[in-house]
């Protein structure tokens, strides 16, 4: 028996499975992605409608595993609570079974045709290129099983390899072992089924030994998150932790029982890769209907399972790498990053730029404040430019656009304001202080800046056009009042020192460009770009 050949062709053929998968999936997601938006809203009513979302992100992503990591991904950018989370990862574990009950056909021999189709649709028009995607993406699905399941057919006369499958089919815990290990290498655990229905189609493996390895496909699924919320949130860790724990307790509950179960599976009728396709959904529906009810108070118990340990959070709280590969959703959470970068200047640092003149721990705040934001910046730069890798729709590309410019106003407009804390060091370092009116005039100019700033903020944070309009409307009136203010400083401010002066035009000046980028992000909004 030539076992190079053997191994290459199943490599070979798992290879073009894996492939066709892929492609399938990056069709379906972009055809689906405009509704994301709407799978999260639905997803924070209870975890029954976060089941049925789940079922619905599992079919589209084509893979249980990255309906997880991006359920993790959700959680770490605070788009959904845990309590949902749990709700989703159970409904999408339902979801992929739909890959496997398509792959149970008998449809090989024509998988051929679905690729031709699937090229003749891709070349036809932009527009039906994510559907050319899904249709080529299934007729490699289907020729990569026919070549596996080729592969396989030798191996019935190989009195080695089946002494081997003899041992797996006595021994259903290695089975389960085996078939966990297997999908956390290839990440997905329909490739594991479509292996084990290969298998039991040439008769190589019994239907208990088969379903034993759909047990270890489903709890392999769980290393992927676990590994992607290692850097996540605690909420995050906590969900992938608790999807393991379902998992595990699905396998608890079937493994003792498998016996019954293989009994009762022909009465669904079929043949054995049917019935093994069919074991995957009836394991998954099961697990759904005994655990979904519970998801509450799971929540409740890793939270205390997992209790937050009060360490300084970091800077970047909601972009995840993973997420970057799913445009709607790394938009989402570019979005909800800036968003929280508006509080903290809105919070943390609007407040001390006038006590900065007096007040050297307010400079110091300001500076400290404008170095995280850097961060935040960098690191929201690079996930919307990764974001921008993928092949974006019209409404995705402006989307990040739009981020990425008000990214850069951000950056711009803290760094304004440290400018203003070196202003003030420079009056302390001569030790000059400004007069009642220059610091009159200041508070005036400033309560206008600070006032633009918010309606720009919630222009962005709540998508309200008339807070945009109205940061443009007043930008006239703040640049009057800055040229009466430097005019009348001539003859009010005349017995100021040099020094006064000079910064006195400065703050001026600087809280005029911290207005500047405010203007900036109401044009971003509007459109005026």
């Amino acid at each position: 028996m030539d076992w190079i050949q053997i191994s290459l062709q199943l490599l070979g053929g798992l290879a073009i499975f894996l492939y066709g998968m892929w492609i399938a999936s990056d069709g379906l997601k972009q055809s689906a992605s405009n509704h994301l938006k709407v799978f999260l809203q639905k997803v924070t009513k209870n975890q029954f409608y976060g089941a049925i979302a789940g079922i619905v992100l599992a079919a589209v992503m084509q893979s249980s595993t990255a309906a997880t990591v991006m359920t993790v991904g959700f959680v770490n950018a605070g788009l959904i609570s845990l309590r949902r989370a749990l709700g989703i990862m159970l409904g999408s574990a339902v979801g992929t079974t739909i890959t496997v009950q398509l792959i149970a056909f008998s449809i090989t021999d024509y998988a051929l045709a679905f690729v031709t189709l699937g090229v003749l649709l891709f070349l036809m028009n932009v527009k039906m290129r994510a559907y050319g995607s899904i249709v080529l993406g299934f007729g490699f699905v289907f020729f990569g099983m026919g070549i596996m399941t080729a592969a396989m057919e030798p191996l019935q006369t190989d009195p080695v390899f089946m002494e081997y499958l003899a041992a797996i089919s006595e021994q259903p815990l290695l089975a389960v072992v085996v078939a966990a290990l297997f999908t956390a290498i290839v990440q997905n655990s329909a490739a594991t089924i479509a292996l084990a229905m290969a298998l039991a189609a040439n008769g190589s493996i019994s239907l208990e030994a088969g379903v034993a390895i759909v047990y270890g496909a489903n709890f392999g699924t769980v290393f992927t998150a676990l590994i992607s919320s290692v850097t996540a949130s605690k909420d995050a860790q906590r969900a992938a932790v608790a999807h393991a724990i379902f998992k595990g307790i699905g396998v608890l509950i079937f493994l003792p029982l498998t016996s019954v179960f293989v009994a009762i599976l022909p009465l669904f009728g079929g043949e054995i890769e049917r019935q093994i396709a069919n074991s995957h959904t009836l394991f998954n529906l099961v697990n759904l209907f005994i655990l979904l009810p519970f998801c509450d108070r799971f929540a409740v118990w890793m939270t205390k399972l997992m209790p937050k340990k009060e360490l300084p959070s970091k800077y970047v709280k909601h972009l995840d790498r993973d997420a970057s590969a799913i445009p709607a959703v790394g938009l989402l959470q570019a979005r909800k990053e800036l968003e929280v970068v508006t509080e903290r200047v809105s919070e943390h640092m609007f407040p001390h730029l006038l006590s900065m003149i007096e007040d050297d721990k307010a400079r110091q705040q300001v500076v400290q404040q404008e170095r995280i934001i850097d961060v935040v910046y960098k690191a929201t730069y690079h996930h919307l430019q990764r974001i921008m890798e993928n092949n974006l729709n019209d409404k995705e590309s402006e989307e990040a656009l739009k981020l990425l410019y008000v990214n850069n106003d951000l950056e711009r407009l803290t760094n304004v304001m440290k400018e203003m804390a070196r202003a003030m060091n420079k009056l302390e370092n001569k030790h000059k202080m400004l007069n009642d009116w220059e610091r009159e005039k200041i508070q005036q100019l400033f309560e206008e800046v600070e006032q633009g700033f918010s309606h720009a903020s919630k222009a962005f944070s709540n998508n309200r056009e008339e807070e945009a309009l109205q940061v443009i409307y007043n930008n006239p009136k703040i640049q009057r009042m800055e040229r009466e203010m430097r005019y009348e400083h001539f003859y009010y401010g005349s017995g100021s020192s040099s020094t006064v002066s000079v910064v006195f035009s400065d703050l001026m000046n600087l809280m005029l460009r911290i207005h500047q980028h405010s203007v900036n992000m109401s044009h971003t909004m509007l459109g005026m770009v």
